[in-house]
């Protein structure tokens, strides 16, 4: 059974009931992420993200986390460019106790001065960590390019600086500016009382403000490479841009990376692993987002094999547009879409994400039923319209972190094979 309803507070709700689960999945999602900031406040979502687990005005950070993990739960949230979501998995016997949690952090968070100044330091950690892992740091380098003049341009997690200078007035501001009902969407999935959750939500008092918009954004391609001395791995990515989650050539572009650069079986993999043991790790992937998407290629080699591993890479490429795929290739990547879909059917956390996702994205709800349906529709003709329109000019942005002489390699590159 499946309810979409839009709440007189503003709040969408989406439920799906799941009897014969005995756990349930419960995930508020605010429409708003790195892309809705400024420069001035890049890092305030992520901030807040960390905020909101720092207890609230009747119950300290301990103990939030202890009543939903202390019986076995999952609490946890994420921040993306676009999304930022809180979600608690629970065996349905402690269902109440999770929507009124989550209630409680979005609307009465303390935001305590002593919190933030510590959770200043824990963040900066973060942001450290996360600069010293090298594919993050070729992302970071792509996002910051591809994307220039754009706030998707900006880190997730902020930088140093803008860190440093938060104060609780002001993101206590932005909090309640951006997290409002207009960007909530409720989904819930599992076992539980469906009309419980329709009171219960039906009474959460969050005022309305700003509704986020996400327009069309420029790509920019460029070769990046940076050095490091410690790094012994060139670490690289090959990006073109894809499309944006609304659109259901989506579900052409997911087939034809699958047949590219998914599996062990793949294209990529056995070209340049298998055949010619150039890499450990090689693989491809296909993400869509509110406006936009990216078709990505990615791995790891030594210095003296980037070069001979990028253009065994663009030759792949060329394979791809030159020959096509085969209807065998087609079909066995359409089943094992399915298949991996099929055993995510009885995973509350998954259906709770995806109904989420359904609803931001297309504003509908979709059955696996119906996604099967759409990757059913896929054919030879829709994966070459693909090929042709995003892969046809083989123009890619190239972005690598490796030890000296990665630079150079990386310009030969772009050279040789005209990237961008």
């Amino acid at each position: 059974m499946v309810k979409r309803i839009t709440l007189q507070n503003g709040i969408k709700v989406i439920l799906e009931y799941m009897p014969i689960l005995d756990t349930v999945s419960t995930g508020f999602f605010f429409i708003t992420g790195s892309a809705n900031e400024t420069k001035e406040t890049n890092g305030y979502t992520h901030f807040i993200e960390h905020m909101l687990f720092k207890g609230t005005d009747k119950i300290s950070a301990k103990e939030l986390v202890r009543k939903i993990e202390g019986v076995g739960g999952v609490f946890n949230a994420f921040t993306s460019r676009h999304l930022t979501s809180f979600y608690i998995n629970i065996i349905s016997k402690y269902f109440e106790r999770a929507i009124d949690t989550l209630e409680d952090i979005i609307l009465n968070s303390a935001f305590r001065e002593e919190d933030i100044a510590k959770e200043k330091k824990v963040v900066i950690e973060e942001i450290k960590m996360v600069n010293d892992t090298p594919e993050e740091t070729a992302s970071s380098q792509f996002f910051a390019e591809a994307y220039k003049g754009t706030a998707m341009a900006f880190p997730i997690g902020g930088n140093i600086n803008n860190i440093k200078t938060i104060n609780r007035e002001k993101v206590y501001k932005y909090f309640k500016k951006h997290f409002n009902a207009n960007n909530l969407v409720v989904s819930i999935a599992g076992k539980f009382d469906m009309d419980l959750a329709i009171k219960k939500l039906s009474n959460i008092k969050l005022k309305k403000n700003i509704k986020t918009e996400n327009k069309e954004i420029p790509f920019f391609y460029k070769t990046m490479a940076k050095e490091r001395e410690d790094l012994n791995h060139v670490y690289f990515s090959l990006y073109a841009p894809s499309y944006k989650a609304s659109d259901d050539k989506k579900y052409s572009m997911n087939i034809l990376n699958d047949i590219f650069g998914v599996s062990s079986y793949s294209r990529l993999y056995q070209s340049v692993r298998e055949n010619k043991g150039l890499c450990y790790n090689i693989y491809s992937s296909a993400t869509s987002f509110i406006n936009g998407g990216l078709f990505e290629i990615t791995g790891s080699t030594s210095l003296k094999n980037y070069e001979e591993t990028i253009e065994t890479i663009y030759g792949e490429i060329n394979k791809i547009i030159n020959e096509r795929i085969t209807k065998e290739e087609l079909e066995e990547s359409k089943e094992s879409y399915k298949s991996y879909m099929a055993f995510s059917k009885l995973n509350a956390n998954y259906i709770m994400n995806k109904n989420a996702r359904n609803e931001i994205y297309a504003s509908k709800y979709m059955s696996f039923k119906d996604i099967y349906k759409s990757i059913d529709k896929v054919n030879i003709k829709s994966v070459n319209e693909v090929i042709d329109e995003k892969l046809s000019e083989k123009k890619f942005f190239l972005t690598s972190v490796g030890p000296k002489g990665a630079k150079i390699i990386s310009k030969n590159i772009n050279k040789k094979l005209n990237l961008n």
